[in-house]
């Protein structure tokens, strides 16, 4: 009833092949670069910390050494900490007492202070940061700076 053509049957399974040696190659690159990276990271433990505390907000993360903004090799990072912290204000306190405590917990701790990170990397580019006044936030912040800097400090004496 069909009838294959024996011709466009050899071409398809020749395309098959192609593909299926093509695939194998990007998988064996994929392999290769992720060994690479995981070696290069075992040599330079602060980019893992880093990248750990970048994960929390929206610090740049690094890929050997290099961020979206630019090089860390170079670069500095600086935390400004202006006693960034949550506390009550006399405010909620006396609206809290009033309603008996249903408004303070409705309205919860005002954020007071300031935090930034300043980070400037290897090719010149700045970012500023801002930072929550929560503790998991303030603690992130640090060790991202003390990371980035141990990173950059590291790739330059490297060479």
């Amino acid at each position: 009833m069909f009838s294959r053509d024996p011709q466009k049957a050899a071409a398809k399974a020749a395309q098959r092949e192609e593909k299926r040696q093509t695939h194998l190659a990007e998988l064996d690159a994929r392999h290769t670069d992720k060994g690479a990276l995981k070696d290069w990271r075992t040599r330079h433990p602060a980019e893992k910390t880093m990248n750990r505390a970048a994960l929390l907000t929206m610090w740049p993360s690094a890929k050997m050494g290099v961020t979206s903004h630019g090089p860390v090799k170079g670069g500095s990072a600086e935390f400004i900490d202006a006693g960034a912290h949550k506390g009550w204000t006399a405010t909620r306190l006396l609206a809290g007492g009033a309603s008996m405590g249903l408004s303070a917990a409705a309205t919860g701790r005002k954020s007071k202070g300031a935090a930034v990170i300043n980070v400037t990397f290897g090719n010149g580019a700045a970012q500023t940061y801002t930072v929550r006044p929560e503790p998991s936030h303030l603690k992130a912040a640090n060790q991202y700076v003390t990371a980035f800097n141990a990173l950059a400090s590291q790739l330059a004496q490297e060479t």
